[in-house]
């Protein structure tokens, strides 16, 4: 029986030994220095910061001989090192081969209008903090005379309306 207590205490401390090995080496390499890269990309964007206000012809005589205009603006900014391209939009959300404003009330009646924009493009964005500079584009509003003539009177509350979605590039 002695001979089966020395084996097991010889077992047993074989394995304390290899336990200890095993502690030590791996303690060994935790004292080691590794290099971690890092990195990070900025996309090159410019964004509306301020938006603009309601595009609003006012109310238009249909006898008039002349172009409804209207004007509002936004304010954008690009990314540092970013410079701004044409601002383009979706067309609307009642367009048919051309921008339209739908009548409020009566659902069949339209109104073409065009709309183009100025001081859109050429500007070096110098980032989005509070104190980085900010470019102002004006949106211009036209409605022909041929466009307004025979269009659906509105009263009261009526009016003609569209939606655009403005994106200013890149």
């Amino acid at each position: 029986m002695k001979t089966a207590t020395n084996n097991i205490k010889l077992a047993a401390l074989a394995s304390a030994l290899l336990s200890a090995s095993l502690i030590m080496s791996s303690g060994a390499f935790a004292g080691g220095t590794t290099s971690l890269t890092v990195n990070a990309k900025i996309s090159s964007v410019c964004k509306v910061t301020t938006a603009p206000g309601t595009l609003d012809f006012g109310t238009i005589d249909p006898s008039g001989g002349a172009n409804a205009t209207a004007s509002a603006t936004f304010v954008m900014k690009c990314s540092n090192g970013t410079t701004s391209t044409a601002a383009t939009d979706n067309n609307g959300a009642n367009f048919s081969g051309t921008k339209r404003m739908q009548h409020s009330v009566t659902a069949t009646a339209f109104l073409p209008y065009a709309i183009s924009y100025s001081n859109d493009t050429g500007f070096a964005g110098a980032g989005f903090g509070g104190t980085a500079a900010t470019q102002t584009v004006t949106i211009n509003g036209t409605i022909t005379p041929a466009q307004f003539a025979g269009a659906t009177a509105t009263t009261g509350a009526q009016v003609y309306a569209d939606t655009v979605t403005i994106t200013v590039n890149p």
